[in-house]
C-alpha cells in the first residue's frame, strides 16, 4: 500500500507532519480529517533505495508467533479487529513486518477480511496459516484458531533449531577432517618427500600411496571441482522435477542414522497438522488437500498421502487408505484406525504429534552419539595414515645412517 507524506494543522493550530498509508491522496486526507487534522499539503512518499536495502525483507517464525499470540489475546478480551491489530502493530520489532500489519489493518478499514489481507503476502503467511485464520473467521473461533496455529509454529520451529544444533557437530568435524588433509598431505608431505628423495633414502608403499593421491588432487583439482559443481547443478535441477523430487526424498529416507531423523519429522508434521485442522473444524477434504501440497517436507510421503485421499475419497477409512498405500508406520496406522473406532481422531493425531516429537529428539540425540566415536575413528583413521606415512621414511632413513 503506498505512503503519503503529509502537513496538517491540529485542533490547537499545532502543525503536524509525518507519513500515511491511504488508497489514494484522496483516501490520505480522509484518514487525517477522521483524526481531527485539517490537511495542507500531501504527497506521495518514497522510500530511498538505500533505506529499502537496509531493511529485512524476512518475518522470522518467532516474530509470526508473537504476533498471533497478542491478536488471540487482544481479540478474546473484546477488543475490535483494527484495534487489536493497531495495538500489535506498535509492539512489533520489524520495520518491514510491521509494514506488512499496517496494511492489513488498511485493506481490514476497506471491507476486506483478515484472510483477504494476508492471502497478498504469500512469502510472509504460509497456505496453512491462511486456512486455518479463513476458517477461524468462518466459524466464529478465530482467536482459538490463531492460538493453535501459535503453538504450531512455536513447535516447527523448535524442531528446526533442533536440527540446526544437530548438524554443528558432524559440519565441524568434517571441516577439522578437510583441513587437516589439506595442510598435512597437500604441504607438509611433500616437502618432506623432497627432502628423503634428496638424501637418497627409498620411501615406502605407503608414503607413495598419500603422495600419489596429493599429486592427483594438485593436478586435477579444478577439474574434479568443475565435475563436482556440474553434477551438483544437474542433481539439483533433477530434484525440482515432480519425480526428481520424490525419487531424492524417497531416498533420504533410507539414509542411515539420517533417514528415521527425516521420517519422523515427516510424520510428527502431518500429526500436528492434521489435528490443528481438524480442531479447527477443517472437513477431511480440505485437510488432505493442504497435507498434500508441501506441509510434511517429504514429497514421497505427500504423494502416498494423495494416493492415499483417492481411496478416501472412494469410501475407504483413513486408516485403511494409508495402510493400502504404503509409506506409513503401523504405529500410525493402528491410532488412526483406534481413533476412527472411537471418534477421538484429533487426539489420536495430538499424541502421536508429541510421541513423534520425542522420537526426533531421540533421533537426533542417538545420531550424535554414534557420530562422535565415527569422527574419532575417521579422524584416528586419518591421522594414522598420515603418520605412518611420515614416520615410516624417518624409520628408514635413521636405521640407514646407524
Amino acid at each position: 500500500m503506498p505512503k503519503y507524506r503529509y502537513k496538517a494543522v491540529d485542533s490547537v493550530g499545532k502543525m503536524n507532519r509525518g507519513t500515511i498509508a491511504a488508497f489514494s491522496e484522496a483516501d490520505a486526507e480522509e484518514k487525517l480529517l477522521e483524526k481531527g487534522l485539517t490537511v495542507i499539503h500531501t504527497e506521495p512518499f518514497r522510500e530511498s533505495p538505500l533505506t529499502s536495502f537496509f531493511i529485512s525483507r524476512r518475518v522470522k517464525p518467532r516474530e509470526l508467533v508473537e504476533f498471533y499470540y497478542r491478536l488471540s489475546q487482544t481479540l478474546e478480551l473484546g477488543l475490535p479487529m483494527l484495534s487489536a491489530l493497531e495495538e500489535n502493530e506498535k509492539i512489533i520489532p520489524t520495520p518491514f513486518f510491521r509494514k506488512i500489519i499496517e496494511e492489513i489493518r488498511m485493506a481490514i478499514e476497506s471491507g476486506s477480511s483478515l484472510h483477504e489481507s494476508m492471502v497478498q503476502y504469500p512469502r510472509v503467511f504460509e497456505p496453512l496459516d491462511l486456512a486455518i485464520v479463513r476458517l477461524g473467521e468462518e466459524t466464529g473461533v478465530l482467536p482459538g484458531s490463531l492460538k493453535e496455529l501459535a503453538e504450531f509454529i512455536e513447535w516447527k520451529d523448535d524442531i528446526r533449531s533442533t536440527l540446526i544444533r544437530a548438524a554443528i557437530y558432524p559440519a565441524f568435524i568434517i571441516l577439522a577432517i578437510v583441513a587437516v588433509i589439506s595442510v598435512w598431505v597437500g604441504y607438509v608431505l611433500p616437502q618432506m618427500a623432497n627432502l628423503l628423495t634428496e638424501m637418497g633414502v627409498a620411501l615406502p608403499g605407503v608414503t607413495r600411496m598419500v603422495l600419489n593421491i596429493s599429486h592427483f588432487f594438485q593436478n586435477y583439482w579444478l577439474w574434479l571441482l568443475g565435475a563436482a559443481l556440474i553434477s551438483g547443478f544437474l542433481a539439483y535441477l533433477y530434484t525440482k522435477t515432480p519425480k526428481g523430487q520424490i525419487q531424492f526424498h524417497k531416498y533420504m529416507l533410507k539414509l542411515p542414522l539420517f533417514g528415521s531423523i527425516f521420517d519422523n519429522i515427516a510424520i510428527a508434521r502431518l500429526s500436528h497438522n492434521f489435528a490443528t485442522m481438524y480442531t479447527a473444524g477443517m472437513t477431511i477434504n480440505n485437510i488432505f488437500e493442504i497435507l498434500s501440497e508441501k506441509i510434511l517436507g517429504n514429497r514421497y510421503l505427500e504423494r502416498q498421502l494423495s494416493i492415499a485421499f483417492e481411496d478416501i475419497q472412494r469410501g475407504e477409512s483413513i486408516s485403511d487408505a494409508m495402510e493400502a498405500t504404503g509409506g506409513f508406520p503401523t504405529l500410525l496406522i493402528g491410532a488412526i484406525r483406534n481413533g476412527e473406532t472411537t471418534g477421538t481422531i484429533d487426539d489420536a493425531f495430538r499424541r502421536l504429534g508429541t510421541y513423534y516429537d520425542k522420537e526426533v529428539k531421540r533421533n537426533v540425540e542417538t545420531m550424535i552419539n554414534a557420530l562422535e566415536p565415527l569422527s574419532i575413528i575417521i579422524l584416528g583413521g586419518i591421522f594414522g595414515l598420515i603418520a605412518l606415512s611420515i614416520m615410516l621414511p624417518l624409520y628408514d632413513m635413521i636405521s640407514e645412517i646407524q
